[in-house]
């Protein structure tokens, strides 16, 4: 049985939910209100960096997280185990699976995302993927900030806030 679609999936790890991450989920939650769809956020409870290597210091507990993406008025939240099987999975495997269980009529990442075995999966990749089956996907460019006044704009990461953080630097405006 074929099932329509009615889902607008966010992807991402979304690991202390700062405004590129919100980015992604807003353009997600605003597509589902105008196809008439749910809204999910797609993530996983470890961080595939753990899995896959030195565990990154997280900025938020796995609860915290959850609690947050509540906040952000996102429909659901499906938050899966990142294991060595799922990070050997194809990207191919990977959205195929997505569509099998979660039905969606369009997928919403950053332009940076990467999934699937040794993140050969891309945005572009995503989208080309999705196209072969009528779903479309948005991609959402990256958020910049400036780390002084005088400083060039430096993408907004996880990894930053990380560096940030570890280094005591606050982002100056």
């Amino acid at each position: 049985m074929t099932r329509s679609p009615d889902t607008v999936i966010a992807l991402g790890m979304f690991d202390g939910l700062h405004a590129g991450h919100l980015a992604v989920i807003n353009a997600a939650i605003g597509l589902a209100k105008a196809k008439g769809a749910r809204s999910i956020v797609y993530t996983f409870i470890e961080n595939p960096k753990s899995v896959l290597g030195p565990s990154p210091v997280p900025l938020m507990s796995f609860e915290e997280k959850l609690a947050a993406l509540k906040q952000t008025g996102v429909d659901e939240i499906k938050a899966v185990h990142f294991t060595k099987a799922l990070a050997s999975t194809s990207p191919e495997a990977f959205v195929e699976g997505l569509i099998s269980d979660c039905s969606p009529a369009a997928f919403v990442c950053g332009e940076d995302y990467t999934f699937g075995a040794g993140g050969r999966g891309t945005a572009a990749v995503l989208s080309r993927l999705a196209a072969k089956h009528g779903i479309e996907t948005v991609i959402v460019p990256l958020v910049k900030i400036r780390l002084s006044s005088d400083s060039e704009p430096v993408k907004l990461s996880s990894t930053l806030l990380r560096e940030l953080k570890q280094s005591g630097r606050k982002r100056r405006t």
